[in-house]
């Protein structure tokens, strides 16, 4: 009789390592699954970002530009991307932040076109950050300028970032 409970008590504690074991690699494998569906995020908003009409270099009914973005779009975009951000872009882009930087000839230059941050409130009513993780994805593109001193169109080079937020 004693062998038998010695033997089930074994037995059961052989189950209990498994369990334990199972629901520790059941958690790793969920938040591997979470950091891979924010890097997928990520990159659909990036290659959804570079065919956006309300950015891309186009001229008439001519084929648009690859990786390139219109520099007076550029600077309107902010204008309209504020104003249908709920209802609109949001639906896109859910929680991000999407910024194209200047690199050359000009490093100062940086249009920030989309930001909607997952945020709450704490306890005394002010907003603050509620993500646990950022995913950067980077593109270089091309930024055409038509309205110069030559009347050609002047090209620079740039970065896009898009920043997930989980």
């Amino acid at each position: 009789m004693t062998e038998t409970i010695a033997v089930l008590f074994i037995f059961f504690i052989l189950i209990l390592f498994g369990i334990i074991f199972y629901a520790k690699y059941q958690q790793v494998a969920f938040k591997d699954k979470q950091e891979e569906l924010l890097a997928a995020r990520a990159m659909d908003s990036t290659l959804k970002t570079l065919f956006l009409p309300e950015l891309i270099c186009s001229k008439g009914e001519a084929e648009p530009e690859d990786n390139c973005f219109d520099l007076m779009k550029l600077k309107y975009a902010n204008e309209t991307f504020g104003k249908h951000m709920d209802d609109y872009y949001f639906n896109i882009f859910s929680y991000a932040r999407i910024s194209i930087t200047e690199t050359y000839p000009n490093s100062d230059n940086k249009w920030v076109i989309y930001d909607k941050e997952k945020v709450k409130e704490d306890g005394n009513g002010t907003l603050v950050p509620n993500w646990d993780r950022r995913e950067p994805t980077y593109f270089i593109v091309t930024i055409r300028d038509e309205n110069n001193e030559q009347g050609q169109p002047e090209y620079r080079l740039g970065y896009l970032t898009v920043e997930a937020y989980s």
